[in-house]
C-alpha cells in the first residue's frame, strides 16, 4: 500500500478553502480547494482524484502547490489558458467588427465570415455573439442604438 499523503491547514485557511469552493469565480479553484479540503480531511489523493474525475497527478500538483507557495499557488497564473481570438484591446478587432456590423446588422453568421476573413482566423459563431455582447455592454464600439424613424 502507497504513502497516504495529506496536508494540516490552519483554523484560518480552512475557512478561507471553504469560502473558495463555495465563491469562487473559476471551476478549477474551486475543485482545488475542495481537493484541499478532503486532503486535510485525510482523505488519500486517489480517492480526491476518483471523487472529482481527475488524475491523481493532478491533485498530487495542487498538494505541492498548496505547501510550497500557498493560496497563491493554486491560482491560476496570469497567462496560462487559451489566448482570446478577439480582443476588447485590438482597435484592429473593434474596426473589423464594426465594418462587419455595419454591412450585416443582426446576421451574427455573415458578421463571423467577415470577421474570419479579415482577421485571417476561424471563430465559432458563440466566439462572436460574446464579442458582440462585450463590446455593446462596455460601449466600446458602438455609440448608439440605430434609431427607427415613424412615419404615419
Amino acid at each position: 500500500m502507497g504513502k497516504k499523503r495529506c496536508i494540516q491547514l490552519a483554523e484560518s485557511e480552512e475557512l478561507t478553502l471553504h469560502e473558495g469552493v463555495k465563491n469562487h469565480p473559476k471551476y478549477e479553484f474551486r475543485r482545488c480547494c475542495q481537493a484541499l479540503l478532503w486532503s486535510h480531511k485525510g482523505w488519500p489523493a486517489k480517492d480526491i482524484a476518483t471523487a472529482l474525475d481527475l488524475c491523481q497527478q493532478t491533485v498530487g500538483n495542487w498538494l505541492t502547490a498548496w505547501q510550497v507557495e500557498g493560496i497563491v499557488g493554486i491560482m491560476r497564473g496570469r497567462g496560462q489558458g487559451r489566448k482570446p481570438i478577439l480582443s476588447l484591446n485590438n482597435k484592429a478587432h473593434q474596426q473589423h467588427l464594426k465594418q462587419a456590423v455595419a454591412a450585416h446588422y443582426q446576421d451574427v453568421e455573415r458578421i463571423k465570415i467577415d470577421l474570419q476573413n479579415a482577421i485571417g482566423q476561424p471563430m465559432s459563431r458563440d466566439t462572436v455573439k460574446r464579442f458582440l455582447k462585450k463590446t455593446i455592454t462596455t460601449g466600446t464600439v458602438f455609440g448608439e442604438r440605430p434609431s427607427i424613424s415613424k412615419t404615419l
